[in-house]
């Protein structure tokens, strides 16, 4: 067993913060596909001695313009790291994606899902996993999605600022 840290008594006091990374970029033949996310989100937690879960909204605004075959979301995630300590390298996970209720630019549509996505979605630290797939047809011009992202944060994790950095891309075809 573990001796009580001198840090207990700033545990309710950590705060947990995630580094957001975005790329974009564009397809050729099928129009213009890009992606952005804030470039930061943080979340906090207040440390008792017990496993946790916390869970952020991340904002993805995609843009697609010309021919709609429609589009595919993918993420990943670094894991949590403060100087030597960790978070196990599973502990982020996509919940949920929420769709948007309105859309912008001449002659947009909402995007429709499709696909075989299974929430929760593991973000893996490489490679990435599909957290959002839109059918042909749906999703032209500018939608805003939002990305319900849960951290699971283990009960023996020592106090302090960790960062994590997720990557969201987008391709062509659902």
């Amino acid at each position: 067993m573990r001796a009580r840290s001198p840090l207990l008594s700033r545990l309710a006091r950590s705060l947990l913060l995630l580094s957001l990374g975005a790329l974009g970029f564009a397809t050729v033949g099928f129009g213009a596909l890009s992606i952005t996310t804030p470039a930061t989100a943080s979340f906090s937690v207040a440390l008792n001695g017990a496993d946790q879960t916390s869970v952020y909204q991340l904002p993805i605004t995609v843009t697609s313009n010309g021919q709609q075959s429609g589009w595919h979301l993918i993420a990943s995630a670094t894991q949590f790291v403060n100087g030597s300590f960790t978070f196990p390298s599973t502990a982020s996970e996509i919940v949920s994606v929420t769709s948007p209720a309105a859309c912008s630019g001449g002659s947009c549509s909402l995007p429709t899902p499709s696909g075989s996505v299974v929430y929760p979605v593991t973000l893996p630290n490489t490679g990435g996993a599909a957290i959002y797939s839109a059918a042909n047809g749906t999703g032209a011009q500018t939608n805003v999605m939002t990305a319900n992202v849960e951290v699971s944060t283990p009960a023996n994790v020592y106090a302090g600022t960790y960062t994590s950095t997720v990557t969201v891309t987008i391709a062509a075809g659902p």
